[in-house]
């Protein structure tokens, strides 16, 4: 397997990706697992697999904070797609996915979702009748509901097309229910495992160029339970502080989370707060976080640098690790201090609700001016759910804000199909009284 040359005791998982590249007509397949166990090489591995295979790959990595924007995991998704197949749309659809993927204002359209769902679809099939498509999504447990609810309607669909979706999914005690679970019975899950103790020591070698002694990788392959990614940490922490003796346990933390906030705390304050600001946006870049504050982070290999200068956690666990790791106070400070750089109105709505210790009109109306952004894009859970937080921030003494935003946030869910979440908002205003 040459395209997976890199992928260390994932012999069986590879095999269950390249078999259902090779079928026929449209299929979902779901690598599943608990966090860090490898999900997303796999992932990696059957999305070069597949462009080997003369794939069109259409691929997006959801993140976990940017599970409240609109439309960020479709237009990852359709950002490479040429503007002359979204040209071939018939004149609705062209216009409508023209607005959601940024390439048009939609302040006097207003997308309705049953066109944007249709114009979607349209576009996969056009696209997969020039070649096979492979949809793949990265963590799909994060991905935006207005993408999900878009991708949903298209896998209820799609048929004998030639697409193949493939998504990984974190397991954590009950299973996480992501767009593709539509599909029923004819949703296939690979389930993602440990690694052996072998595949262990040659994952250690190769990632850190240090070889254990059999008995210290069998205890480091016992406290980690073949995760990898925990592995990997027990692994850097023995080779900054040594082999344990014979019949010593090894001296790190049970838990993974204070393992990596302990790996996170090593590095300089300044590095320290580049990752802050980084774990506090959905899509962070260079000119935001700053080069010479990720320079640190990205030499310990818990940040790289994209091409496009984006500035990507190595796993999703440094990003929550590093969030939890401060005050209260501080997350409000950051996102304080991010709502005054960024340009996008949902997004500066959403850092100013983040920074916010109380009520707060001001904060309040610009959650309603980013809810306006978001209708405007056809993403009416969006709207819905900033105009609710705006009523939540709203000065108790302003209560006719309060009955007006809470009917337009009503307003919105009906738009998005949640009919009774707009009936126990309606309730609600009536119970409180209607001057």
């Amino acid at each position: 397997m040459d395209w997976a040359s890199d992928v260390i005791g994932r012999n069986a998982e590879l095999s269950g990706v390249d078999g259902f590249l090779h079928e026929e007509g449209f299929a979902v397949l779901a690598l599943e697992g608990e966090p860090g166990i490898g999900k997303t090489t796999v992932w990696q591995a059957g999305v070069r697999r597949a462009r080997g295979l003369g794939y069109r790959v259409l691929a997006c990595n959801a993140a976990q904070a940017e599970t409240r924007l609109s439309f960020v995991g479709l237009v990852d998704l359709l950002g490479s797609v040429p503007e002359e197949a979204v040209a071939g749309l018939p004149e609705p659809q062209r216009r409508v996915l023209e607005v959601v993927l940024l390439r048009a204002s939609g302040r006097e359209l207003r997308p309705d979702r049953a066109t944007i769902c249709v114009a979607v679809l349209s576009l996969l099939r056009a696209l997969a009748a020039e070649q096979p498509l492979l949809i793949a999504v990265d963590d799909a447990q994060w991905l935006d509901a207005p993408s999900a609810s878009v991708l949903e309607f298209a896998v209820r669909r799609l048929d004998r097309e030639r697409i193949r979706m493939l998504v990984s999914v974190r397991l954590s005690g009950e299973p996480l229910r992501t767009f593709d679970w539509v599909l029923g019975e004819r949703r296939q899950s690979l389930r993602v495992g440990s690694l052996s103790v072998g595949a262990l020591h040659e994952l250690i070698r190769w990632r850190l160029g240090r070889v254990f002694a059999r008995p210290t990788v069998i205890k480091l392959a016992r406290v980690s339970r073949g995760n990898p990614f925990y592995a990997l940490e027990v692994a850097r922490a023995l080779h900054e502080g040594g082999e344990p003796h014979a019949g010593e346990p090894l001296p790190v933390p049970e838990d993974l989370a204070n393992l990596v906030r302990a790996r996170i705390r090593r590095l300089p304050a300044d590095s320290r707060d580049g990752l802050l600001v980084a774990s506090a946006l959905p899509v962070p870049t260079l000119e935001l976080v700053g080069a010479t504050h990720i320079a640190a982070a990205e030499r310990a290999d818990i940040v790289r640098v994209t091409g496009d200068h984006r500035v990507e956690f190595t796993h999703p666990l440094f990003a929550s690790a590093v969030y939890s790791s401060v005050s209260a106070a501080e997350r409000r400070a950051v996102h304080r201090r991010l709502a005054g750089l960024v340009v996008d109105e949902e997004e500066r709505a959403r850092h100013l609700a983040l920074a916010a210790d109380g009520p707060d009109e001001q904060v309040a109306q610009a959650l309603e001016a980013g809810a306006v952004s978001a209708r405007s894009r056809g993403a009416w859970e969006s709207a819905a759910e900033l105009l609710e937080r705006a009523c939540e921030l709203t000065p108790a003494e302003r209560r006719h804000e309060v009955r007006r935003r809470t009917i337009r946030a009503a307003e919105c869910h009906v738009y998005a199909g949640d009919r009774p979440r707009a009936r126990t908002l309606l309730d609600r205003v009536l119970v409180q009284g209607i001057e």
